[in-house]
């Protein structure tokens, strides 16, 4: 499976809910599982479906040595602190970067904890969860559940007046254009 990047289109869409759990969604999920794992330079947190080109709600994020997969993810509920007000000092803040845009890195804002409802597989069927992620964590599900509805981390930073960075064998430097 290859990862898309951008300016590739399918990065824009919307994706379907998934209504069906059966053989062919299995492997879909088992091998973006592999695309993910296989990420190097830089490895990848997570990866939604859109991602490899699959029109369909659902993506994966590796937040210990599992990885685990989020189905019809639905933010249900939001806090009203923002990662920049929890961490008010930019050296605390981490940059986000993204497997569909190799090299570039900005620091989002972010809600700081959100509280996601969503179907995952257990013993061949789907089982409705419910869960609160914080700081890190909540950050990594909000960008693979943007990508789900064609929302590129870049695109917050711009519409935040933030910074983006690039890449550079001299490390890290502002650009202006993406």
């Amino acid at each position: 499976m290859k990862i898309l990047v951008t300016p590739h289109k399918f990065l824009r869409i919307t994706a379907k809910p998934v209504l069906v759990y059966d053989k062919k969604l299995e492997k879909q999920i088992s091998e973006i599982i592999t695309t993910l794992k296989s990420a190097k330079d830089p490895e990848g947190v997570g990866l939604a479906a859109t991602q490899v080109g699959i029109n369909r709600r659902l993506f994966i994020v590796t937040l210990s040595d599992k990885p685990e997969i989020f189905i019809n993810p639905e933010i249900v509920s939001q806090s009203e602190a923002m990662l920049a007000q929890i961490h008010p000092k930019k050296k605390d803040r981490w940059l986000e970067g993204c497997l569909s845009i190799p090299g570039l890195w900005g620091f989002v804002d972010r809600p700081y904890s959100i509280k996601i409802k969503y179907l995952t597989p257990e013993k061949g069927q789907l089982v409705t969860c419910e869960r609160e992620f914080l700081d890190t964590e909540s950050a990594y599900i909000q960008h693979e559940n943007d990508h789900l509805n064609g929302v590129l981390f870049t695109d917050l930073i711009l519409k935040q007046g933030g910074q983006i960075f690039k890449d550079t064998p001299d490390g890290l430097i502002p650009i202006n254009k993406i």
